[in-house]
């Protein structure tokens, strides 16, 4: 296997990746020293995908310099189909009616380790998925070779996964299928201004895809038909009907019914 990280914090990097026993023998690490000339992660990704000796068949692990594996990944990939993409967590492909759900299941914690809280919902076998998330990827050569997959550019640290999977379900029809696997992210990943610029960017992209893709950061919608409008609609009518009727329990196992607010009900 090819492990393929964009690296700046380069203790991490050797102690969660280079060192890490669940990789094995046969594999090679691929670090693009982003230091000295920080490009963007799908530049990097990129410059591997297109300097690679594609007669060599071999699995594509991108992932971050802080995304720990915690079992053994060469026997887990050894009989698994390579027409699909896989990931550790993704988002589901939702349903307007629906609330986005996030399928596989990861650890996220600081950059020191602590502070561990278990992310998504564990699920047994391959289920498909919308996107993955950025902090990991796997997909295999021939499949990359075969329809010239890349990543989009234009994107620089921010949903350049979530713009592969869907480029190659909606050109190729290749789905996105989650792996699971036991592993931990020593982030709990931010949100800025730059976020919602290139979230923007997407929905241009995908503004005519009738399939309803969200981001697995914020579970923000990308792409459906009049995605936006129907999005924000949903939102709405979901606030408004919390507005208007409440039935809850409370802490101490009473039954309190509210409209508009007001306490009508209480047993």
């Amino acid at each position: 296997m090819q492990v393929i990280s964009v690296v700046r914090n380069f203790d991490m990097y050797n102690k969660l990746i280079v060192k890490n026993q669940f990789y094995g023998d046969d594999v090679n690490f691929v670090c693009c020293d982003n230091n000295e000339e920080n490009k963007y992660i799908s530049v990097r990704y990129n410059e591997f995908l297109k300097n690679y000796d594609y007669s060599k068949e071999d699995w594509f692990i991108f992932c971050h310099e802080d995304w720990e594996l915690k079992e053994d990944l060469e026997l887990r990939l050894k009989n698994l189909d390579k027409n699909f993409l896989y990931g550790p967590i993704g988002m589901s492909c939702g349903r307007w009616f629906n609330s986005p759900v996030l399928w596989g299941s990861i650890e996220q914690s600081d950059k020191n380790g602590a502070n561990v809280f278990k992310l998504g919902k564990d699920v047994q076998s391959t289920d498909v998925v919308g996107v993955f998330d950025c902090q990991c990827l796997i997909v295999h050569s021939s499949l990359v070779q075969k329809y010239d997959l890349k990543f989009d550019e234009n994107l620089s640290f921010d949903l350049y996964v979530e713009d592969f999977c869907i480029n190659a379900r909606e050109k190729y029809d290749v789905s996105s299928k989650i792996l699971p696997l036991k592993c931990q992210h020593y982030s709990y990943g931010r949100v800025g201004d730059r976020f919602y610029v290139q979230l923007n960017y997407l929905r241009n992209k995908y503004k005519k895809v009738k399939r309803v893709y969200w981001t697995t950061v914020k579970g923000e919608v990308i792409s459906g038909f009049n995605s936006i409008f129907l999005y924000r609609l949903v939102v709405l009518v979901k606030k408004c009907f919390k507005f208007l009727y409440q039935n809850k329990k409370t802490s101490t196992g009473k039954r309190i019914i509210k409209i508009c607010k007001i306490p009508v009900y209480y047993k």
